[in-house]
């Protein structure tokens, strides 16, 4: 038997094949390829909080030099400063005072509440901040008069 297969137009199949692909990905969003690497390189940021700090005690000892008790986060830092004192004002008539400027800080010791000692932890902004908190405290209590 001869029979015919029903004629296939190949070029028909292939141009409506085209169109469909072409319709189907221009209704698709592109995004940009995300890298895996990206979230390898982001570094670890740890949440902490700032330190807390407070003058306990401060006592001038002699014409440039003092010492003071210092609570940071919960510990006693035992420190001994010198200083330099010069007069100041804010520019009007009767504010004149006396300004103290922190020049040198020693960490003589560390101890918790309890008394424990402990190695020297701290850093330049322990120290830094340290130094603005004595030169307010020694301002503010008008501890130092030239």
């Amino acid at each position: 038997m001869n029979v015919n297969a029903i004629p296939f137009n190949h070029i028909k199949v292939t141009g409506v094949t085209a169109l469909v692909l072409i319709a189907g990905l221009a209704s698709c969003e592109y995004k940009t390829a995300q890298s895996s690497l990206a979230t390898k390189t982001q570094t670890f940021t740890p949440q902490t909080q700032p330190s807390s700090y407070g003058v306990q005690t401060a006592q001038i000892t002699g014409k440039t030099s003092g010492i003071a008790v210092v609570k940071l986060d919960g510990f006693r830092v035992n420190v001994s400063f010198d200083f330099e004192a010069h007069p100041d004002s804010y520019g009007v008539p009767g504010s004149e005072f006396t300004a103290v400027d922190v020049t040198q800080l020693t960490i003589n010791e560390i101890t918790d509440v309890n008394g424990k000692s402990y190695n020297d932890f701290t850093d330049y902004n322990d120290h830094r901040n340290i130094n603005a908190l004595l030169k307010g405290f020694i301002e503010k209590n008008r501890l130092v008069e030239e």
